[in-house]
């Protein structure tokens, strides 16, 4: 065995491979790539929940499979080096590099131990192509995904089908609730019940979009069956997983990740109607006066909105640790002087990030109960914010 793959395409390979890598694992193998070659190169990585495989051209020669340790003190030789090519083969129970003037070999260990589970090919029970501008819709519900282990269903992003091309994402943390509706024009059937992605794969998925070539494929079903009888067609088992697709650079990109085991809840119910008070503020405006007042400490308990004549409203904050408070007067559009609502102030910053147009639209029915927060310029996107009592 000596394969050789040009340098740049190489390193690529084993750093998409390398991203759904754990930092400490207490099992060996998951630390490492495994490598194949054939007609093409492929690197794949995992962590038994979600695995990784980039593909990347080779030069013509013959094939080979080995496990890498340390592939980032690897790649990082590599890109030193200089060369232009990477030639692999082993060496006394290791695995040789050599690229220019370097040569450097690493330990591995046999390819049969390397999980294989996650590597099985999955029958589309949804699909669809998710462009930049999905990705971006994606990213502002996202932010609201819970990282509390308690409600481990919450710790990701929800997805189901309320039309024939029609999706919507969901996430909640128990204090705020974004969600979305995205339009797919090519989807093609219908979201598993209970459709919750990780926060880890959401990650990466955002991670892979940012430089895809032609958008992300994603594929969401059950995995086919290692078939072991001939002739005969594998079966669709177990719980539905996802797929993505992608081409990035020099390599195709394959992920699958397992779906969260559980029941996310019917947020539908939570979603309050209109409320009593409206208050618009030019998004501009009340992203300065946040960032103002919350600039001095780290522990804002709570952020203060009052309503004054003449159009405009008292944006405040008490900073406790250091008997501070502060305020900014900035201009909005209501009709109720003298009302009051506080909100977390890393929720309410949130909330801000999350829109995307010039305004931001407050829409509460009371000071104790959820209100919801639109964006006027994007109708599909909608936040829910749970307020903090006031003392």
């Amino acid at each position: 065995m000596n394969i050789q793959v040009k340098s740049a395409d190489f390193r690529r390979a084993i750093v998409l491979a390398g991203k759904v890598i754990e930092r400490r694992h207490v099992i060996p193998i998951l630390s490492m790539v495994r490598c194949h070659a054939n007609g093409s190169f492929q690197a794949t990585g995992t962590d038994l929940d979600m695995s990784l495989t980039a593909t990347v051209a080779r030069i013509p020669g013959p094939g080979g499979d080995f496990v890498m340790q340390s592939p980032k003190n690897v790649v990082s030789a590599l890109s030193a080096a200089g060369g232009d090519t990477v030639s692999a083969w082993p060496e006394d129970g290791k695995v040789a590099f050599a690229s220019g003037p370097l040569t450097i070999a690493v330990g591995t260990l046999p390819t049969d131990d390397f999980p294989s589970d996650m590597e099985r090919t999955i029958t589309p029970a949804f699909s669809a192509t998710l462009s930049r501008d999905h990705m971006d819709v994606l990213a502002r519900v996202a932010d609201a995904m819970s990282s509390e282990e308690t409600r481990y269903y919450l710790n990701g992003l929800h997805l189901r089908s309320i039309g024939d091309t029609t999706i919507r994402a969901e996430a909640t943390d128990g204090h705020r609730m974004y969600f979305a509706d995205i339009e797919l024009p090519d989807a093609a059937g219908t979201l598993p019940t209970n459709c919750i992605i990780p926060r880890k794969a959401v990650a990466l998925l955002f991670d892979l979009a940012k430089s895809a070539d032609d958008g992300v494929r994603l594929a969401i079903g059950p995995a086919l069956a290692s078939n072991h009888i001939e002739g005969t067609a594998p079966e669709a088992v177990g719980a539905p997983r996802l797929s993505v697709s992608i081409r990035e650079r020099a390599a195709e990109v394959t992920f699958q990740s397992k779906l969260i085991d559980g029941t996310f809840p019917d947020v539908s119910r939570i979603i309050p109607t209109a409320g009593k008070r409206q208050f618009l503020f030019q998004l501009p405006d009340l992203r300065r006066a946040i960032a103002a007042i919350s600039g001095h400490s780290s522990t804002v308990r709570a952020t203060r909105i009052t309503l004054a004549e003449g159009g405009t409203a008292k944006i405040s904050a008490a900073f406790i640790d250091i008997g501070l408070s502060a305020e900014v007067i900035v201009p909005c559009q209501h009709t109720s002087p003298g009302f009051e609502i506080g909100y977390n102030g890393r929720y309410l910053s949130s909330v801000i990030g999350s829109c995307r147009g010039s305004e931001i639209l407050f829409d509460v029915e009371d000071p104790s109960t959820p209100g919801l927060v639109r964006d006027p310029a994007d109708t599909a996107w909608t936040a829910v914010l749970m307020p903090l009592r006031l003392s």
